[in-house]
C-alpha cells in the first residue's frame, strides 16, 4: 500500500508539473524522474525510485491512468522557472495532503515534495527529493 500511495505521488507530481511545463525553461523529451524517500520512524521504506517518462508540451500527461486516480490540485504557481502546488489524494479511503516546489532549468529539474498521509492510527510524512533530466527524445 505504501509503495502504490507513494509511486502515485511522484507520477501525480510528474504529471502537475508536466502540465505547467510549457511556461518554463523546459526541453520537451524522455525524462529520467528519480525520487528519494525520507519518512521519519520507518523503516523498509524504497530509498529511491527511478522512473523514465515522455514529457512533452502537446502531450504533457506522461501517464494518463495517473490522472484518474482520485488525486487533485488544490493550489498552484508558477515563478520565474519555479512551480509550487498544493495537492490532495484519496486513495485506498485514506487521505494524503502534500505541497511541493519544482524548478526548471532547460533539460532538468529538481524539487520537493512534502505529504501527510492521514490515518487513525497516527499520520505518517513523508519527504520527497525529485529530480528529473532529460535523456533524450521521445519515441
Amino acid at each position: 500500500m505504501l509503495k502504490t500511495t507513494t509511486t502515485t505521488l511522484i507520477l501525480a507530481a510528474a504529471i502537475i508539473l508536466a502540465t505547467h511545463a510549457w511556461g518554463l525553461d523546459f526541453q520537451a523529451g524522455r525524462y529520467e524522474i528519480t525520487s528519494s524517500i525520507r519518512m521519519p520512524d520507518m523503516s523498509g521504506v524504497p530509498p529511491q525510485t527511478t522512473i523514465t517518462k515522455c514529457m512533452t508540451p502537446q502531450e504533457p500527461v506522461p501517464d494518463q491512468s495517473v490522472t484518474d486516480s482520485n488525486c487533485k490540485v488544490i493550489e498552484m504557481k508558477t515563478e520565474g522557472n519555479t512551480v509550487t502546488w498544493k495537492v490532495e489524494c484519496l486513495q485506498e479511503g485514506q487521505t494524503m495532503k502534500g505541497s511541493g516546489q519544482m524548478t526548471y532549468s532547460g533539460d532538468r529539474f529538481a524539487g520537493t515534495l512534502d505529504t501527510v498521509m492521514l490515518h487513525p492510527d497516527g499520520d505518517m510524512t513523508m519527504h520527497t527529493t525529485i529530480e528529473g533530466k532529460r535523456v533524450g527524445d521521445c519515441p
